[in-house]
């Protein structure tokens, strides 16, 4: 393994993509503050001594690592290379010496971005027909002067307007997440965009005509930040600390994901920090693995953080302050049983032990600590009001016993173990969080969270409310969510119909989409129970612009036999987007014998003209049915004469390469899986016992289909659009795709159980060039 240091005040942005874009275990990159100027320090693991190099140079020595990595610098080998690849490398080169001249520059100018947007009108990629370190390199610094990590790093909204291609190609890169991710962290560590405001003045005094000016975005698209500016009271920029404290006992849902992407967005604005921190208080639910799968999913929603701290850090701390306020009164032990004292604190009633003495506590505490059996009747309560109409307020527990399971990071260290209303407070005020972020469900335990820091004589630390991120026929308690695993239910917990971040993520959703719509929903702290509608038409947005295009039928379609068409098979070319000419060109192929979608079968008349979608038009000469009424194949006649724009049906379609004797090409083998929601009524009462009475008993829908043999090119994750279908993601790979339909907002429903849009209302892309 390599090992990399570098000064995170000038981060080495490309040599940390690569090490992102590398197998794990082969590059290890170290911010190190106390070295000094932009030069990366390389340690090979023999043991040789450190050597000095550029970022770009650095990068290149990864890329020599890992065939993974080879592509992205054409002449990464050593041995000679072919005169195509010394071409591409030059390409490469000229394209990063433009990146390190934006290095010492604090804005970009319309000049720049001009140039580039020219520069990408036909291009993919800015060097070449692949991702090269070129594209990192261009990417990181845009990323950097653009200043819009407070949104994630988006980019800014004037660009759409202004330099479409580099909107376009910019949109592209943010969405590989190794890449954002790796980005994105060096520009927290860095502080980055300390001067990209005054940049903004200066454009503004300037006419209002810089790229980065704010100025020039669309109303709707800066709604969202808008709806949060000055939410923070008291916040102060370079000041403010937020802290995202999961407890590491399952895999983060959407609501976690609500509320680490406003912690990370506070922390961002006000150019401060995000603590993440486990909250391991509970052993008996806790472990390493669910620990490593949410940093993971962080990672997958583009959250960086500060520091990684643990509740358990501050055991001993906890301890201590616990005895303390024991001796000072303010604590006491009791071993009422519990169902007992539930009972007294529903009716107001003090425990017999509020008033024992300091003495006696403490030797119940004692009790507790060596995990007794008398200790383990014990807990420790916080003597506060056992009169308040508030029932949080009524002398709520601070310590228990857990005597019989060994915490995952301290063993069986220690018998007794802090509640979180006890060890919420204390250590956000330790670790000096300046504003703990909480839903608004937990309202009644605010006095409570301020009472305890009061009571220890801590640094109060600020509130801020928001609502909690409820969708229809939606569960997001993690004992429902497990239900569902283990009966089988789903599949894991990364299930696309999981509201897990796994699950989501595995759906389709983009996190830019789910960033946009959580700033969008504003501070309010109204519990509205939304639909999943605006979210995923939010995603189709994002998607719609960039995803490629093919074609696809259900493995009962109907054979038409088309006079006038190619005997054998030949191929036109088509675009894979016709509005994306950057997605470039694939083939299109045709045969006298092709299949259509049964559906559309049924719909058509005899001696009807429509337009087989990309080719040209038909006319359906006679439409054979059998007894049934059902339609058994169509005898056609080619067309292309017709004009697409007098039919009523646009059909996607596709030439049977399958059935011919030696196929030039092999249609590929379809799922096309589709999902319903795993509850049948909107929401669930809080206290309804026999909830499994409400769950769908037929949540999974595939339909065998077979597709344009360009589909096999697709690896897992890819996301593309089957015309009339809708989009989808490439959930596996190989010789049979599944495919995992991505719902596109047109229902409320987090998924439509259906097929395809009006035939009528698509036509067909325009084909060019030709070979046999």
């Amino acid at each position: 393994m390599l090992r990399v240091r570098y000064n995170p005040q000038t981060p080495p942005f490309v040599t940390l993509c690569v090490s992102a874009l590398l197998e794990r275990g082969l590059a290890a990159c170290v911010p190190d503050n106390k070295l000094q100027g932009p030069l990366v320090i390389v340690k090979r693991a023999d043991g040789a001594r450190e050597e000095q190099f550029s970022d770009v140079a650095a990068a290149k020595i990864l890329c020599r690592l890992s065939s993974k990595t080879l592509l992205l610098y054409p002449a990464a080998g050593f041995s000679r290379v072919s005169l195509e690849e010394a071409s591409a490398t030059a390409s490469v080169d000229a394209m990063l010496s433009l990146a390190a001249s934006l290095q010492a520059a604090s804005a970009l100018s319309p000049k720049q971005l001009g140039g580039l947007s020219a520069h990408l009108q036909l291009r993919t990629f800015v060097a070449g027909y692949r991702l090269s370190l070129a594209d990192l390199a261009l990417y990181s610094q845009l990323r950097r002067l653009a200043d819009t990590e407070a949104q994630g790093g988006v980019a800014p909204a004037g660009w759409k307007d202004k330099f479409v291609h580099v909107s376009r190609w910019y949109s592209f890169l943010h969405g590989q997440q190794p890449i954002a991710g790796a980005v994105g962290s060096a520009l927290r560590k860095a502080g980055s965009g300390a001067n990209a405001p005054e940049a903004r003045k200066a454009d503004s005094e300037k006419g209002k005509k810089g790229a980065g000016s704010a100025s020039g975005d669309k109303k709707e698209a800066a709604s969202a930040q808008a709806s949060y500016e000055g939410k923070l009271e008291g916040a102060v920029e370079g000041k403010v600390v937020t802290r995202f404290p999961p407890e590491p006992s399952g895999f983060l849902h959407i609501g976690h994901a609500k509320a680490a992407l406003l912690n990370h967005y506070f922390a961002s604005k006000y150019k401060g920090k995000m603590i993440f921190r486990f909250d391991d208080t509970n052993p008996a639910r806790e472990n390493q693995e669910f620990e490593s799968s949410i940093a993971e999913d962080l990672r997958m929603l583009n959250v960086d953080w500060a520091a990684i701290t643990h509740t358990s850090d501050y055991f001993e701390h906890l301890q201590n302050l616990c005895e303390r306020l024991i001796k000072e009164g303010k604590f006491y032990v009791d071993d009422t049983p519990t169902e007992v004292m539930r009972e007294q604190r529903g009716e107001g009633i003090e425990s017999c032990r509020r008033n024992a003495s300091v003495e006696e506590s403490l030797q119940r505490w004692s009790e507790m600590l060596k995990g007794s059996a008398a200790g383990q009747q014990c807990c420790v309560r916080a003597k506060i009001d056992m009169q308040s109409k508030n029932k949080c307020m009524r002398d709520p527990v601070m310590y228990r016993c857990v005597a019989d399971v060994r915490h995952h990071r301290h063993g069986d260290r220690f018998k007794a173990y802090p509640t979180y209303d006890f060890a919420c407070p204390v250590v956000d005020a330790v670790e000096g969080v300046s504003h703990a972020l909480r839903t608004n469900e937990y309202a009644d335990r605010i006095p409570q969270y301020q009472w305890v820091q009061q009571a220890a004589g801590l640094a109060p630390v600020r509130i801020y409310e928001f609502s909690r991120l409820c969708f229809v026929r939606t569960l997001l308690s993690k004992r429902k969510l497990k239900y569902f695993v283990d009966n089988g239910f789903v599949e894991g917990w990364d299930d696309p119909r999981m509201p897990t971040v796994r699950g989501i993520r595995r759906r389709g959703l983009q996190v830019e989409a789910l960033l946009d719509f959580i700033l969008e929903q504003g501070p309010s702290k109204a519990g509205n129970l939304m639909e999943w509608d605006k979210l995923w038409t939010k995603n189709k947005q994002l998607i719609d612009p960039v995803v490629p295009r093919f074609m696809a039928v259900g493995k009962d379609a109907v054979p038409v036999f088309i006079k006038g068409a190619p005997e054998a098979a030949e191929t036109k070319k088509r675009r894979m987007h016709a509005k994306n000419e950057t997605l470039g060109e694939g083939d299109l192929w045709l045969l006298n014998k092709v299949f259509v979608d049964r559906d559309d079968a049924a719909m058509c008349e005899n001696g009807e003209e429509v337009t087989l979608m990309h080719w040209g038009n038909c006319v359906f000469e006679q439409i054979v049915k059998n007894e049934a009424g059902e339609v058994i194949e169509i005898q056609a006649t080619l067309h292309l004469e017709g004009d697409f724009r007098k039919t009523k049906k646009k059909l996607h379609w596709l030439a049977n390469l399958n059935g011919l004797a030696s196929p030039p090409a092999k249609s590929a083998e379809l799922v096309l899986r589709e999902y319903d929601h795993l509850i049948t009524v909107d929401k669930l009462d809080q206290e309804e016992d026999n909830w499994e009475k409400f769950i769908n008993p037929k949540t999974l829908f595939d339909t065998p289909a077979i597709g344009d043999p360009l589909l096999c090119q697709l690896k897992e994750g890819d996301l593309l659009q089957l015309e009339r279908r809708g989009y989808f993601r490439v959930d596996k790979a190989g010789e049979q795709l599944v495919l995992i339909k991505i719902p596109d907002g047109r229902s409320k429903a987090m998924s439509a159980v259906s097929s395809k849009v009006d035939a009528a209302k698509l036509s067909g892309a325009k084909i060019t060039g030709k070979k046999n």
